[in-house]
């Protein structure tokens, strides 16, 4: 049929977006400038393709509309991602992990934080964007919705297999991840939430690690090993129930009658 959309070409899109993400970076080394190119060129890439492949209305279908309370839910979940974290790096810290031993100076401490506030709020919208938001129409169109927390987080998994590895631990950690995103999609309807938790997460890993090692603190005596990973995954389950109570009681914005979301083609199996 001309006017439906398969899902290979669906899929297709999902590959190639991946590899655009994924790959550029292991392929070349990027400095600011370039990065930044980069990482604002897949939003560019992604919205071409969802406006004129899959004849959607560019990211705003792909769960980035600017809907009303889209950025009190970006900020409540940064907050929630960046409170989980801390208190994972506080266990951590009480487990013996590592030792604190000093404290970077001022200057160091805000250039970091500045680059890692704009850097990982990009990171954190690609990742959202290329899992999330990126099948929320195909599972809506097509009446799939209870099956999209199961299949976007084997998505995650998967794809976060590409820099943490294959192993037990990290498809669990993952897997844990993504359930609490994916739910905050399922309950709002876009992935500002999921996106700010991802963006505080982050924030949090860069004002240990910086992007050198080195981050707010100096840190001694760095262990590494099983018991560490699997606290990390107990930790990170605190997610669902914290965003499960915040949203329990969530009314879903209407999108306007406009939107293309209500009118493209029918996507076929």
């Amino acid at each position: 049929m001309k006017n439906k959309i398969s899902l290979l070409v669906w899929f297709i899109g999902f590959i190639l977006l991946d590899l655009y993400f994924n790959g550029i970076p292991k392929l070349v080394t990027l400095d600011v400038l370039p990065w930044l190119a980069y990482a604002f060129g897949f939003f560019a890439v992604a919205h071409l393709f969802a406006k004129y492949i899959l004849k959607l209305n560019g990211l705003d279908d792909l769960g980035l509309e600017l809907r009303k309370g889209w950025l009190k839910l970006m900020l409540l979940g940064f907050i929630v991602g960046l409170g989980i974290w801390a208190l994972k790096y506080l266990v951590f810290y009480q487990l013996g992990k590592f030792e604190v031993t000093g404290i970077m100076d001022g200057s160091y401490i805000a250039g970091m934080l500045a680059q890692a506030l704009l850097a990982m709020l990009l990171v954190s919208a690609i990742n959202d964007v290329l899992v999330r938001g990126y099948w929320l129409p195909y599972f809506q169109k097509n009446n799939l919705m209870p099956w999209y927390i199961l299949v976007t987080t084997i998505l995650y998994a998967l794809d976060d297999s590409w820099n943490e590895g294959i192993t037990v631990a990290n498809l669990s950690f993952s897997a844990v991840l993504g359930v609490s995103l994916a739910y905050t999609v399922l309950k709002t309807g876009t992935i500002w939430m999921a996106i700010g938790i991802h963006w505080g997460s982050n924030m949090m890993f860069r004002a240990m690690a910086g992007f050198n090692g080195q981050g707010i603190w100096q840190l001694d005596g760095v262990k590494e090993g099983a018991v560490y990973e699997w606290v990390s995954v107990l930790i990170t389950a605190l997610l669902f129930p914290v965003v499960y109570l915040l949203l329990r009681n969530y009314k879903r914005v209407a999108r306007p009658q406009q939107n293309s979301l209500n009118q493209t083609p029918k996507i076929a199996l």
